[in-house]
């Protein structure tokens, strides 16, 4: 089957713009560029649940323990898919998803000590299985290479919106299953390398934590892709997870703000030059008018901003303009 061939229906283009319009609302808000301490975290999550799909058996606070310096024991497997899973993280931004021989190169650091042919195109058939449950199909062998290109190429080249082709590029690399191991992790790592070139927030994003939570349907619709031939139903799936994500991503993080820094990264904004509470809460759209209200009056004690007028007819500027 053409692992590329998709079908949009009513919902993907639904899904497509909430997701568009949560990009420009993480984008807005400076959320794309987060704390080192909320990074780490991020991190953290974003390894367990990757792993945990694999049914890697460590639990976070031992996940956290590696990544902050803790030797590994290299004779525990489980350990070493952190390990290994960092190293690959950390290597990312070098990598260009288009290219075969950075797929490979990107595979070979993934499982290395974890396969006998890390970095290497199966040569063989393969089985098919959907988290524990066996498939219908078994996966051909030969001529791995050419197919892979052609499916990268494709990705590169299709005129759809990149959140969609990142869909077919994930859904594209578990239905080859181009290596003898790690297909579903290097799957899902290289569609977060293709989103991550064009909004940074996915860089960090735990999508994988909420494929996590609804891991039976996360190989309910690969499955359902391979009898249909067609992976529309998946592109929903995966998309669905985004929306979700973005979603606790600008209630959480936002949360967290203090209200210097959610001023501060109101006011980076161009064409501040003149507002009110209503454009303000508008950008923190989870803020009461309370907490909206007292942010703004303490930016005008500490003279960030000089206020007109009053009640609801006052409006702001900066002090420096």
């Amino acid at each position: 089957m053409d692992a590329t061939l998709y079908s949009l229906t009513p919902r993907t283009l639904t899904l497509l713009a909430s997701i568009s319009e949560r990009l420009g609302e993480v984008n807005a808000a400076h959320l794309h560029h987060p704390s080192p301490l909320l990074r780490r975290a991020h991190r953290v999550s974003t390894i367990h649940a990757t792993l945990a799909l694999e049914d890697n058996p460590l639990d976070r606070q031992t996940i956290a323990d590696l990544l902050d310096g803790r030797p590994p024991d290299t004779s525990n497997s489980a350990e070493l898919e952190v390990i290994n899973t960092v190293r690959l993280y950390d290597l990312l931004p070098s990598l260009e998803p288009s290219m075969g021989q950075d797929l490979r190169h990107a595979h070979g650091e993934l499982m290395r000590g974890l396969a006998l042919d890390p970095g290497q195109y199966r040569t063989g058939a393969m089985e098919v299985i959907y988290g524990d449950r066996p498939g219908r199909r078994k996966a051909a062998g030969g001529n791995i290479s050419s197919q892979v290109e052609q499916l990268l190429h494709f990705v590169e080249n299709d005129e759809a919106p990149l959140l969609i082709t990142s869909c077919v590029l994930h859904y594209g690399l578990v239905n080859l299953r181009p290596f003898t191991a790690g297909n579903g992790r290097i799957a899902r790592l290289w569609q977060k390398l293709a989103l991550m070139r064009q909004w940074p927030v996915f860089a960090f994003l735990p999508l994988e934590g909420f494929i996590d939570r609804s891991r039976s349907g996360y190989y309910a619709a690969m499955e359902y892709a391979d009898r249909q031939e067609d992976c529309g139903g998946f592109i929903n799936y995966m998309m669905e997870r985004m929306d979700e994500a973005l979603h606790e991503l600008l209630i959480r993080e936002r949360d967290v703000l203090s209200a210097t820094d959610r001023m501060s990264s109101f006011l980076m904004v161009k064409d501040r030059s003149r507002f009110t509470r209503k454009d303000y809460r508008r950008n923190f759209p989870e803020l009461s008018s309370a907490t909206a209200s007292r942010d703004l009056a303490e930016a005008v004690t500490s003279r960030v901003l000089i206020r007109t007028g009053t009640g609801r007819t006052a409006w702001y500027r900066p002090t420096e303009q």
